[in-house]
């Protein structure tokens, strides 16, 4: 492959790729795609949305007010901000709503004053607001515990008439064990309450939204779930010992150059942590795909500092292709993917959602 006209640091996309992982999870639940609200907050790229509805899909998850104006703008039908909005970001959720009304926007909910809130911006504006009840199931980052969740569903229900309650939300992210047997027997254990909650609701007419990439393979054998993995369109080193061989493929390369030889022993790649996710230790940000002994010692803003043993065969300027620990935050350091087509690069994916505003 020409790599000259590849722009360091990068990431390069391989879209037939990006399609395959589509493809496989939506085989493995049976080709129902009722049963997926994938997550956009990997890619935050308008093409990965028009392959994820190419596909079928119309159902998505979303982190921000720029992730759910993508979606938006690429005409997704249904969006779930996996947020409880509050200040600005309320008043642009709302906003959303207004602007593009071929399109429906939802909510979370785990407190009973900040659906209030919501409610009250609802009526003001003479709008419904669909929103679902944010569920803890043992992460312990937002969510209300499922044994008090029935008195907010009911106070929700009885005194806040713009509000449409049309789920539960469980994200169970803490869940990552390797062994999938074990994660199967964390899932049940975690769930347990989980399960006793949905008992004494009336499922007809609830979603139940559930999980993410690592706790997929579980929960897409509950026929009443909806899963809502996101990292799978791009996948990750950080996730591939969670999946079988052969399953889920890494769609997305790190494309560094080589800039200096310090010492006898190490070289200098232009990837900083302004490049690659950096909130893991050094040795868990990236993995070298063609030097698989190599070591990463350190990195400052824009220099990557490798262990090599001998560098006597590595010359200045040499490609150097990574893939990254975790791609989430590594695309969101980035403006494009480099689209790459038998070979050659063909073009770019803006990475649209990685700023705070599109345009509400």
């Amino acid at each position: 492959m020409d790599y000259s006209h590849i722009e360091s640091p990068g990431l390069i996309v391989f879209p037939e790729i990006v399609e395959s992982n589509i493809n496989l999870v939506i085989d493995m639940v049976g080709g129902n795609v009722d049963r997926l609200r994938p997550h956009i907050k990997t890619h935050k790229t308008q093409e990965v949305n028009d392959f994820l509805l190419k596909a079928g899909i119309y159902k998505f998850k979303c982190a921000t007010i720029a992730e759910a104006e993508l979606l938006a703008i690429s005409n997704a039908k249904d969006i779930l901000l996996s947020i409880q909005p509050t200040g600005t970001t309320l008043s642009r959720f709302i906003a959303l709503g207004l602007q593009y009304q071929n399109s429906q926007f939802s909510c979370l909910i785990d407190d009973y004053n900040a659906a209030k809130n919501i409610n009250d911006l609802a009526i003001k504006h003479h709008v419904n607001i669909p929103v679902f009840i944010d569920i803890n199931v043992g992460m312990n980052r937002t969510g209300i515990v499922p044994k008090e969740a029935l008195k907010l569903i009911d106070e929700i229900s009885n005194h806040l008439s713009n509000l449409v309650i049309k789920g539960l939300h469980a994200y169970d992210g803490h869940i990552r064990d390797v062994n999938l047997q074990t994660r199967i027997e964390h899932v049940e254990q975690d769930f347990i309450d989980f399960y006793v909650l949905i008992d004494k609701i009336d499922m007809s007419t609830y979603e139940l939204v559930v999980g993410g990439t690592p706790s997929f393979l579980v929960h897409r054998t509950n026929n009443r779930f909806v899963c809502s993995p996101g990292t799978f369109v791009f996948f990750d080193v950080g996730y591939h010992n969670l999946f079988p061989e052969n399953t889920l493929k890494m769609a997305v390369q790190i494309i560094a150059r080589v800039i200096s030889k310090p010492t006898n022993s190490t070289i200098c790649i232009d990837l900083g942590h302004k490049s690659v996710a950096a909130e893991n230790p050094i040795d868990n940000r990236v993995r070298f795909i063609d030097f698989p002994h190599w070591t990463l010692k350190s990195q400052s803003e824009e220099h990557g500092i490798i262990e090599v043993q001998d560098h006597s065969n590595i010359e200045i300027g040499q490609i150097i292709r990574m893939y990254p620990y975790h791609i989430c935050p590594t695309v969101a350091l980035h403006q494009n993917l480099q689209v790459i087509e038998h070979d050659h690069l063909v073009g770019e994916w803006l990475v649209k959602a990685r700023n705070r505003k599109i345009n509400i």
